[in-house]
C-alpha cells in the first residue's frame, strides 16, 4: 500500500515517531511518505520523522524543496498513492477540507485525489458539544471516497476536561484495510 501520512497541528502529532516505528515493525506492506503541516512542526520535527521513516519529509508548502524535488509541481510527489491518511486531523484542517480549500499542496491533493482519503480527527475539548463541529463531521462522513474514523475520548492535556482525540495508529489500520478502494492499484 502506498500511503501519504499528512499530520496537522495538534499535540498528538508528537506521537508520530511512535506511530512510524509501529508501522515499520508491523506494516512492511506500507510505502510511506510523510507531509507535515507547518503547524505540526510545533509538535514534531521533520528531521526526526525523516530519520525514523527513512524518507525525506515534506512541509505542506508550495515551495517545499522535498515536494518540488521530483518536479516543479508538488502534484508529482503527491500523486500515485493508494491512501492519504490525515492523522491527526485538526479541526482547522477538517473545516478547510470540507470547504474545498485547495490553498496548500496537501489540501489541493485531498480535493483532487483518486486515492482513498482517511480522516482521523483530533478535536479540542468541547468540540463534541458544538453543533457546527458535529455538522462538519457529518458532512465529512458523507463525502464520497472519504472515511472518517471516530476520535476517542481522552483526558485533555490543556484543561480538566475530556477531548476527542485520534486513536492510536494500530486502531486506524484495520479501518484503512477494510475501506473499499477508490481506484485500481
Amino acid at each position: 500500500m502506498r500511503l501519504i501520512l499528512f499530520s496537522t497541528g495538534t499535540l498528538n502529532s508528537c506521537f508520530l515517531p511512535v506511530w512510524i516505528n509501529w508501522m515499520k515493525a508491523n506494516r512492511a506492506d506500507v510505502a510511506l511518505r510523510v507531509v507535515l503541516s507547518p503547524q505540526a512542526t510545533n509538535f514534531v520535527s521533520a528531521h526526526s520523522i525523516h530519520a525514523l521513516s527513512g524518507a525525506p519529509v515534506a512541509i505542506d508548502s508550495w515551495d517545499d524543496p522535498v515536494l518540488t524535488a521530483e518536479s516543479f509541481a508538488p502534484h508529482t510527489w503527491l500523486a500515485g498513492h493508494d491512501v492519504i491518511l490525515v492523522y491527526p486531523a485538526s479541526l482547522n484542517t477538517l473545516s478547510r477540507i470540507a470547504s474545498v480549500d485547495a490553498s496548500t499542496p496537501m489540501l489541493n491533493a485531498l480535493q483532487c485525489t483518486a486515492a482513498r482519503v482517511v480522516l482521523v480527527p483530533n478535536l479540542p475539548p468541547g468540540a463534541d458539544r458544538a453543533p457546527a463541529v458535529l455538522a462538519l463531521l457529518e458532512t465529512l462522513r458523507e463525502r464520497p471516497g472519504t472515511v472518517l474514523i471516530d476520535p476517542v475520548p481522552q483526558p485533555s492535556a490543556s484543561v480538566a476536561e475530556t477531548a476527542l482525540v485520534a486513536p492510536p495508529i494500530w486502531d486506524v489500520f484495520p479501518v484503512i484495510d477494510a475501506a473499499p478502494a477508490r481506484r485500481a492499484a
